[in-house]
């Protein structure tokens, strides 16, 4: 299986990006799928999700400085089996130095496809700030599928409309250029999910707007709003290990493979432990 490389973007901070990469991460590890994770916030939340084994000795900054090589100095090792991390150790500087490169765009594109990540990992997946900058564009550039999560709410929505999509207009404006200068494809993930009226409404607004839309796919898995996930990110525990099926398909456990499935659907019928459960999708309604 050739590497599969998992971006998750938005312009908006907050909204779950961190949660989502490191819990699929944690569940393609635990199908013993070899996956590493990027963190390329500046803000290293991602780096300190799980437990470490080993600690590289450089990380995220070392890649971009080097124009995306990627060392074993890079590369730490998660306590779950599979699962390894190159951490952010990243400023501010970091972004601004990457502004001048003539190539930031297809830098991490660039990085992933080399041997050491090409030859030893199944999946990768990168997390990014919740800003527009060049470290949000050059991991959608290197993803073939990017995961844009949006809670269902007036703001969030307001900013993923102007945000976003924006964003990706700008890059994909480029593609005529260059067929590197063409991203993964956006998949547009309802996140957060509770049963208020509000967030029911904008939930079906979403999928009014998206549901046809000709560059975003609208995922049909919903994550709902629980407090199995930061309890799972206190425990430095994937939620899939934490929260098992409960019978109505809204368990960390469940929620999380029928994400993967449905990003990935050569991966469907696989499941950690062999426990499967239904693949009817949680809508939210």
């Amino acid at each position: 299986m050739a590497t599969v490389v998992i971006s998750l973007v938005s312009t908006k901070g907050g909204v779950g990006k961190t949660t989502i990469a490191a819990n699929l991460a944690g569940l393609t590890a635990g199908l013993g799928l070899q996956t590493l994770l990027i963190d390329g916030d500046v803000q290293p939340s991602l780096s300190k999700y799980y437990t470490l084994d080993k600690t590289a000795t450089t990380g995220m900054a070392e890649v971009i400085s080097s124009g995306g090589l990627i060392t074993p100095a890079e590369i730490s090792k998660t306590n779950i089996n599979n699962l390894d991390i190159i951490l952010s150790n990243m400023t501010d500087a970091t972004q601004n130095w990457l502004k001048q490169r003539e190539d930031r765009l297809i830098l991490l594109k660039r990085a992933v496809r080399q041997p050491i990540v090409r030859d030893n990992y199944d999946i990768v997946i990168i997390d990014t700030q919740g800003a527009t900058g060049e470290l949000q564009r050059t991991a959608a550039m290197a993803a073939d599928l990017m995961i844009s999560p949006i809670k269902p709410d007036l703001m969030n929505y307001s900013e993923f409309l102007s945000g976003t999509m924006e964003m990706m207009a700008q890059l994909n404006a480029m593609a005529d250029l260059s067929a590197e200068l063409r991203s993964g494809v956006l998949c547009l993930l309802i996140n957060s999910m509770d049963r208020t009226r509000n967030s029911l409404g904008v939930a079906q607004a979403v999928r009014n707007e998206f549901r046809q839309h000709p560059n975003v796919r609208l995922l049909d898995t919903v994550v709902p709003a629980s407090t199995v996930y930061p309890s799972a990110r206190s425990l430095n525990t994937p939620v899939h290990m934490l929260d098992k099926p409960n019978g109505n398909g809204r368990s960390g456990y469940e929620v999380l493979h029928h994400l993967l499935h449905e990003l990935l659907p050569h991966l469907k019928g696989m499941w950690v432990d062999g426990t499967q459960a239904s693949e009817t999708q949680v809508l939210g309604e």
